[in-house]
């Protein structure tokens, strides 16, 4: 692994420790430094070369966006193209667009958990070829093994799928239906190949557009007839992309998602859907 140098800007230190932490226990090796509003960060990116910016929006003195508009401006700065990642509690519509018209390079919405923040992190990593593939494999595996045993990666050994040494109250169930997957410009209808309330895996055909290793994105379901039909969308982020058979000409895509933020509420609606569809 490459090293990387990573700038977290935020105005609560709470906050700004909580990203440092995360980045470091995952990559002990990158550095990371801080500052606490815009104005700090851009007298460091005056002076320095960073990989990656992760940056809240609502700050003094310059906002997150300010800090963007004039990075993005400065034709001669080595951080012109730096990766730039927004950290922010507006998650509405017309803030993502704003910061997509100014060159955002990703958004990650407060409340937000480590899983999440590292999750964008290492995409970035990749996409620069910070991390190559191999170590991304070693990181899915011992993420995926922390994040809950054998349920998304036995998909990758086991033969029957996912069935695995996961607890039986939260083994994923075989069933039949449809999904939709939201990610970029895409709206995908996907087969549900096995489902619980904390992960789904989903058969793309290969000639598809794929959603990216850790991207986040939404899943919705439906499951029932029209005058009694149950509904839920909910955000999820790509934890498995495997070829469903063993060969360079295989026609279809796993695509395993793990969903995140996911409410009481929302969690007893899912497994209503899930026993729908297992029926």
């Amino acid at each position: 692994m490459k090293p990387a140098r990573i700038l977290v800007v935020d105005d609560a230190k709470f906050t700004r420790d909580l990203m440092v932490k995360a980045v470091k226990i995952e990559f002990p090796q990158f550095e990371v430094e801080t500052a606490q509003d815009g104005r700090k960060a851009q007298k460091l990116l005056e002076i320095s070369r960073f990989d990656l910016v992760l940056c809240d929006w609502e700050m003094p003195e310059m906002s997150g966006i300010e800090l963007l508009t004039w990075l993005r401006e400065q034709s001669e700065s080595r951080n012109k193209d730096v990766s730039f990642i927004m950290v922010t509690s507006l998650g509405d519509k017309e803030y993502v667009v704003e910061a997509a018209q100014h060159g955002v390079t990703d958004y990650i919405t407060k409340p937000f958990n480590n899983d999440q923040l590292v999750s964008k992190v290492t995409k970035q990593m990749v996409k620069q070829g910070i991390i190559s593939r191999g170590e991304l494999a070693s990181i899915v595996s011992r993420r995926t093994h922390v994040m809950g045993g054998g349920t998304t990666a036995n998909v990758l050994t086991s033969k029957q799928g996912m069935s695995g040494s996961a607890p039986s109250s939260q083994a994923p169930r075989r069933v039949r239906g449809k999904a939709m997957l939201l990610f970029g410009e895409h709206k995908l209808p996907v087969t549900i190949r096995e489902l619980n309330t904390q992960e789904v895996i989903a058969v793309i055909p290969r000639d598809q557009a794929l959603p990216e290793m850790f991207e986040e994105l939404s899943v919705g379901f439906i499951a029932g007839q029209v005058e009694k039909q149950m509904r839920l969308t909910t955000r999820g982020c790509v934890t498995l992309l495997q070829a469903q058979e063993k060969r360079v000409t295989a026609e279809n895509v796993y695509v395993g998602i793990r969903f995140v933020d996911m409410d009481e509420k929302s969690s007893q609606l899912l497994s209503k859907i899930i026993a729908r569809l297992s029926s």
